[in-house]
């Protein structure tokens, strides 16, 4: 059930909403807590009803192994935890992956058949290996059977996160102010919602049919416009896509008075590529920090084991997302610039090359540098095979030429400085338009975190420039000025959704993380 589906906003959203709020009133903070469980696993099993059991199983048996490790902290019940959990999501993931993979190299038959992965699989995964972990360090006492199934099935977070620590949410399961339906709460949850249904609807579906265009085009030979237009058109797609979730996720959330931990801010202001995984994903970047690199050794065993740490996290990291070879080519590209990001700022300490402090150009040409970067290495996240995204590659170098597309051409009065007008793959001029508006929003608009400060949407985030970039004071707006344009503007923009919707005859594209 996607979050932009009429089922979910005119049935589910508000049953829910209402039920676990008669529950808590009328029969206590407990019952509200299990109808609120009783919802999340219906809105799982609306997608495949039989992996209910698969989920239900997960979460029992996890719950159990903690129990086991509160009672006796043993390596041996840790690992066998560990080794259940992936066991788990490498047979539904990456089975049939790694049978073709011996079958290629042994000359072997090994058949699968066709399995069907589970949704959300690789978040809950995630999430209760971490849980493991902490139960053995001690970071965890409780418990409370139903506050654990909560923290793994609570539905605003479990199809694409963010992946939350048990710590992070039960405390407030357990504050007597929990799933409580108040005016500050539907007002704060309906702006973070209705804005990230806007970037889902309009500006994420809106750009699939064009990145569609390129990577999907039979003959795939792009000239230097096409490629770059079709890159960017997927860089900016995914970025509303995944944005779109996250202030989704946070809004509903907050219509139960829970708040989730920051899990995007605003990764296309990046000056380099730490700073890109600071701000993209950033709880699954905390959790290969804290669960995969650091225990390989981090930055301690001395540079060349620093850096072979982090092609292996990021490989891994690759992975996850998806079977196949372009998502590891797509993770290791990551892991060599994180490498050489690490070595350039050891050669600049050593050096002191450079300002003391940035300068404003400076910071926009390292801004462009790893906007580029990351652009590149999309490609291969997008493609379906290494020859596809090395001819988006090719193009995007300008090897295959440059052919101005004809209507924009014609859009312009005539092809400029000599250059040749033609068709091409991407020729609608509104698409050059959006990229130039989109790119200028991600580079300077304040984000959702930022704009909706006022209300605390998001756990408080462990990056000091970020808790400081949320109390900026151009931010420090009084709520009822904010409310005099926040709300309105909510209100246009969920109006905006709903007409685009209907006129597409009420399709709407799955969320791209869904698939991972």
């Amino acid at each position: 059930m996607l979050f932009s589906s009429s089922q979910f906003l005119f049935a589910f959203l508000p049953l829910t909403i209402v039920a676990v709020s008669l529950l808590g009133h009328f029969m206590g903070r407990q019952a509200a807590l299990i109808g609120l469980i009783a919802a999340s696993l219906a809105f799982y099993g609306w997608w495949n009803p039989p992996y209910l059991a698969l989920i239900g199983a997960s979460v029992i048996v996890n719950f159990a192994f903690g129990l086991t490790l509160l009672k006796a902290r043993s390596k041996i019940i840790l690992a066998i935890a560990v080794i259940f959990n992936l066991g788990l999501l490498g047979y539904y993931k990456y089975a049939g992956f790694f049978a073709d993979i011996a079958n290629d190299l042994f000359g072997t038959q090994i058949e699968t058949g066709s399995i069907i992965l589970p949704l959300a699989i690789s978040f809950f995964t995630f999430q209760q290996i971490a849980y493991q972990v902490d139960v053995y360090e001690g970071k965890i006492r409780s418990k409370n059977f139903a506050h654990y199934s909560l923290f793994v099935c609570f539905f605003p977070q479990l199809i694409a996160g963010p992946i939350v620590h048990h710590r992070e949410v039960t405390p407030q399961f357990e504050d007597a102010r929990a799933f409580r339906l108040t005016a500050q709460n539907i007002l704060a949850g309906s702006v973070l919602f209705t804005i990230g249904l806007f970037k889902k609807v309009v500006v994420a579906d809106g750009l699939d049919p064009y990145a569609d265009a390129l990577f999907d085009a039979p003959v795939l030979q792009p000239t230097l416009i096409d490629a770059w237009a079709g890159t960017l058109a997927y860089g900016f797609q995914i970025y509303f896509d995944f944005s779109a979730y996250t202030d989704m996720a946070m809004g509903l959330a907050r219509f139960f008075n829970i708040r989730l931990p920051l899990n995007f801010f605003s990764p296309y202001k990046a000056v380099n590529i730490i700073d890109f995984w600071r701000r993209w994903h950033i709880t699954l970047s905390r959790f290969l920090r804290d669960y995969l690199y650091i225990p390989l050794g981090g930055n301690r065993k001395g540079k060349l084991r620093r850096y072979l740490n982090l092609l292996i996290t990021m490989l891994l990291g690759g992975l996850w997302h998806g079977a196949s070879w372009t998502f590891i080519a797509w993770g290791a590209l990551h892991g060599f610039y994180l490498a050489i990001n690490h070595a350039w700022r050891s050669v600049r300490r050593s050096l002191k090359i450079g300002p003391a402090q940035p300068t404003t150009l400076s910071r926009g040409v390292a801004r462009l540098v790893t906007f580029i970067a990351v652009m590149i290495a999309w490609t291969f996240f997008r493609a379906d095979s290494f020859s596809d995204a090395f001819a988006v590659i090719v193009g995007m170098a300008g090897l295959n030429g440059l052919i101005l597309p004809q209507a924009l051409a014609d859009a312009m009065g005539g092809a400029p400085f000599g250059l040749t007008a033609g068709v091409t793959i991407l020729g609608d001029p509104v698409l050059y338009v959006w990229l130039a508006v989109l790119l200028i929003a991600v580079w300077c608009a304040p984000n959702t975190q930022e704009i909706t400060a006022m209300w605390q949407p998001s756990l408080e985030p462990e990056n000091e420039d970020f808790r400081q970039a949320l109390k900026a004071p151009q931010l420090e707006h009084p709520a009822t000025k904010r409310l005099n344009w926040l709300l309105p503007s909510a209100i246009t923009l969920g109006l905006a959704c709903l007409l685009i919707t209907a006129y597409r005859g009420g399709k709407t594209a799955e969320f791209i993380y869904f698939a991972f």
